[in-house]
């Protein structure tokens, strides 16, 4: 299906030929490749088709697959040469994807820590201008040129404040299935809280530079989404049905069978 799924942090393997890396962030985002996998699970009992799904299996001490390759490696041979697979794949799902649909959608998933039990989507917009009231957001194209969903905004009827936290925005149906999101209808902005505004992955995969492939990097919860297998499972059915709903009112693409 048009969809692919990434989780670059969620890796627990610390093998010994690669030093751990001394400076960025190298914690884990807990369970974020069984999240992966929940939600492909999901959209094959949805669809009956499976999405492009990319794990780095990886501890982040060792490879930080969602930075450049000079944080993300360090110089290492070995880190080097599990980024390069990483983006590699992504590029295979990307041309697979490019040769069936005339569109596709890329989340990037991560796991945050924040206090606020919410998801956060990143959209490459910073929390000053998701405060921006939605007539700034629309009438200035550099904020729709500078966004993760460039390329489907455009196609969009709707505004591009409307995509990104109207009443049919990616936020605004988690939240409909009981998942509080920022940005959403009820969400505009994360207020003074702290926020995730997308990554490395979003920026060079997703649609900002051009291409068909829109992305947005999905910050879960702990509480509720990542912490149990059971919520895992309930939260990826949720999006998978967000996903179906998402691609058909945005893409005019109808994956259910």
């Amino acid at each position: 299906m048009p969809v692919i799924l990434s989780a670059p942090h969620g890796g627990a393997l610390r093998p010994g030929e690669i030093p751990d890396r001394t400076y960025g962030t190298t914690v884990t985002d807990l369970n974020t490749g069984d999240l992966a996998r929940a939600v492909d699970s999901a959209l094959v009992r949805l669809t009956g088709r499976h999405a492009h799904v990319v794990i780095v299996h990886l501890h982040r001490v060792k490879l930080d697959a969602n930075r450049e390759i000079g944080e993300g490696a360090q110089g290492d041979a070995e880190a080097e040469l599990a980024w390069r697979e990483f983006h590699g794949f992504m590029a295979d799902a990307k041309n697979a994807l490019a040769q069936r649909f005339s569109g596709g959608l890329y989340l990037d998933l991560h796991g945050h820590g924040h206090a606020i039990q919410r998801l956060e989507l990143g959209y490459l917009l910073a929390p000053e201008d998701l405060r921006l009231p939605d007539d700034s957001l629309d009438s200035r194209p550099a904020f729709e040129v500078a966004s993760s969903i460039r390329t489907v905004s455009v196609r969009s009827p709707l505004s591009f404040a409307d995509l990104l936290r109207g009443p049919s925005s990616l936020g605004a149906m988690l939240e409909a299935e009981g998942f509080p999101a920022v940005p959403s209808d009820s969400t505009p902005d994360p207020g003074g809280a702290e926020y995730f505004a997308g990554g490395y992955n979003t920026e060079v995969h997703g649609c900002r530079s051009g291409g068909q492939i829109c992305a947005v990097q999905i910050e879960s919860n702990r509480v509720g989404v990542r912490d149990t297998e059971e919520n895992r499972a309930r939260f990826a059915s949720s999006l998978a049905r967000v996903i179906d709903r998402y691609l058909e009112l945005h893409y005019g693409i109808d994956i259910t069978p």
